[in-house]
């Protein structure tokens, strides 16, 4: 096993510090004086976005762009787009959640594609390097896209969510800043902890997984059990280790992909419309029976250097959260095509044990039971 992956992409810059974001703009000016900053609607509510953008450096000028959604849809991808060619900017940012980061990440690096952002998810056509560059400044610790290469993308008018990727895609500067995780709403805080959390785990027993990105994600994994809870329970100074976490899965992950958890809570997200990271942590348990004899060793790993038992953790998690399987008992009407876009993910083929059809329907039944 080769120690580090066959390409290692990292990104250019990052600045880990608190108030850092408060300096995004003129950390900005090395990409050109005309940016736009891509934000959801709770930047604005708490006055961060408007302490971000003032006083800019001489020369500088910013306009925001907001996204309003939930999701990062392809339509939206598609009208950020369009605003992006109307006023060519030198660079793009994103201050906001996996959501926003996503979208932003789509928009700067289809920019100049001939073709929508729909048509990327599904056709296997060759997506452009990136027109602009990407600054990430992640307001949960969530998702690490702010380290990856990948935006995933929903396209509700086909039930879909599914991810595009390119080696460009990466952000050019990383800026994580505990200030702007403070006002993250519990509910919030449980759903980006529990997704990061799993992301790390599933990046330690990714078949992809070296012992580089198994040290990055061992340390992730490890630093999101101890700290989860506490932020979860409001404790600021466990912001800084969530965002650092997060961000080292983000780079694991990005390199060693990731696995069968990830690969139906994407299908499952599109038609339940539940936090993804509640609905990586409720298809846990069955998908960690399925790769149990696989992966037995890297649990006693776990276990015997950390005193980490990863299903009791996220069991006891859902309970100290009072989070419940927002999907047990409904029925998957459309369980081919569910099972089709599971076995075309990505994630799915990086999964430690090999999985089929029949595979999927059952693991499916096991997540669907009434709790």
């Amino acid at each position: 096993m080769n120690l580090l992956p066959a390409s290692l992409l990292l990104p250019q810059q990052t600045v880990a510090a608190e108030g850092a974001a408060l300096r995004l703009t003129a950390l900005a000016a090395e990409f050109g004086p005309r940016g736009v900053l891509v934000h959801g609607r709770s930047l604005q509510r708490t006055g961060l976005l408007d302490a971000i953008l003032d006083e800019p450096p001489f020369g500088m000028r910013v306009r925001a762009w907001c996204h309003a959604g939930a999701e990062p849809t392809v339509d939206a991808v598609d009208a950020l787009r369009a605003d992006l060619k109307a006023d060519r900017p030198d660079w793009v940012a994103a201050v906001g959640g996996g959501s926003v980061i996503d979208l932003a990440k789509a928009a700067a690096g289809l920019l100049d594609a001939p073709q929508s952002a729909a048509f990327y998810q599904t056709h296997n056509a060759e997506i452009p390097p990136a027109a602009l560059p990407l600054i990430a400044a992640p307001t949960t610790a969530g998702t690490g896209s702010e380290a990856t290469v990948v935006a995933v993308l929903t396209d509700p008018s086909r039930t879909l969510k599914q991810s595009i990727r390119h080696p460009t895609y990466l952000p050019r500067l990383v800026i994580l800043d505990p200030c702007l995780l403070r006002s993250c709403p519990p509910a919030t805080r449980a759903a980006a902890g529990l997704d990061a959390f799993v992301q790390a785990f599933e990046s330690f027993t990714s078949r992809h997984a070296t012992p580089f990105t198994r040290s990055l994600s061992e340390l992730a994994v490890t630093r999101l059990a101890r700290a989860l809870l506490p932020f979860y329970e409001g404790d600021s100074d466990a912001a800084g280790e969530m965002l650092e976490a997060s961000y080292l899965a983000g780079v694991a992950l990005s390199h060693a992909r990731l696995g069968v958890i990830h690969g139906l809570a994407h299908p499952l997200g599109a038609r339940f419309h539940a936090a993804h990271g509640l609905v990586c942590a409720c298809c846990l348990p069955a998908c960690l029976a399925f790769n149990r004899n696989v992966v037995a060793r890297d649990l006693d790993t776990l276990k015997s250097r950390h005193g980490l038992d990863v299903e009791a953790r996220v069991a006891s998690w859902m309970t100290a959260m009072k989070l419940k399987n927002p999907f047990a008992g409904q029925q998957v009407t459309d369980r081919e095509a569910f099972i089709r876009e599971a076995l075309a993910s990505g994630s799915t083929a990086a999964n430690p044990r090999p999985v089929t059809a029949d595979d999927v329907s059952s693991l499916l039944d096991a997540i669907l039971v009434p709790s």
